[in-house]
């Protein structure tokens, strides 16, 4: 069964969204490169649209400023021990130190929330 673990995360106060945005993609090849054998299966970034001159996102109802996520990632592993072994690789003293030092630049960590989640459906409902 699938293991899927939802990532969701705010920029750095004074960071653009786009700035943000091509970061991030920068920084996911890193993750990928320091993953090795252990990268996800898949690993699809949705970044909220936001105004041009407001920098808020767009959103079709709640508050703007209660939406603080410059970001929400689904990664899918094989199951929870492929999980594991991406954790592991991510863990070790020197990939530790190139993913902090690289978010520490648009990634606002104390504001980062991870979880596990389940999927259903994914096709329209007859």
């Amino acid at each position: 069964m699938v293991f899927t673990v939802m990532v969701m995360a705010p920029r750095k106060a004074g960071v653009s969204h786009e700035t943000f945005k091509n970061r991030y993609e920068q920084h996911m090849r890193m993750i990928a490169d320091l993953s090795g054998d252990a990268v996800p299966l898949s690993h699809t970034r949705y970044y909220p649209l936001h105004d041009h001159l407001t920098g808020k996102p767009k959103l079709l109802l709640g508050n703007e400023d209660e939406m603080p996520y410059s970001v929400v990632v689904l990664m899918e592993f094989a199951d929870e021990q492929a999980f594991g072994r991406f954790c592991a690789a991510l863990a070790t003293e020197e990939a530790k130190a190139k993913v902090e030092a690289d978010e520490a630049g648009f990634w606002e960590r104390e504001g980062m929330q991870v979880t596990v989640v389940e999927g259903h459906g994914g096709r329209r409902v007859e």
